[in-house]
């Protein structure tokens, strides 16, 4: 399966806060679904909002929404991190900030019903397993 991740940054500090950590983890989320083989989806993007001082992605908390592209085969998974909880994240280890929003992503994905069908928890958990992160 094909998967992208991106970000998208509120403000200049989160750019450089968070830009470097998404681009380090783009490899291994592309390895760990790399051999994954699910009917009805051959591509997934993800793309990490993370709130900043021009915009404050996800105001009213964390999020993920999911659009499904049936004729595309296509998925995009929209991760919403407010400012706040950008801000409280620790900076020592910012790779475990963003392992942890990428899983608890995947598993409070509001799926549309077009693609209930799949098997998106086993997304979630092998993610959840490749990242190397125990979430609740």
């Amino acid at each position: 399966m094909e998967v992208s991740l991106g970000g998208r940054m509120g403000g200049p500090e989160a750019g450089v806060a968070w830009l470097a950590g998404i681009v380090q983890l783009r490899p291994k989320l592309k390895s760990a679904l790399a051999d994954l083989s699910v009917d009805g989806l051959r591509t997934i993007d993800v793309e990490l909002w993370i709130g900043g001082s021009i915009t404050d992605y996800g105001p009213d908390g964390f999020s993920s929404t999911a659009k499904y592209y049936a004729k595309k085969e296509s998925l995009l998974l929209a991760i919403s991190v407010p400012q706040a909880v950008a801000a409280a994240a620790t900076q020592e280890r910012p790779d475990q900030a963003l392992r942890g929003w990428l899983a608890d992503g995947f598993n409070s994905a509001k799926l549309p019903r077009s693609a209930q069908k799949l098997p998106f928890a086993l997304i979630a958990q092998t993610v959840q397993s490749a990242l190397d992160i125990t979430r609740q």
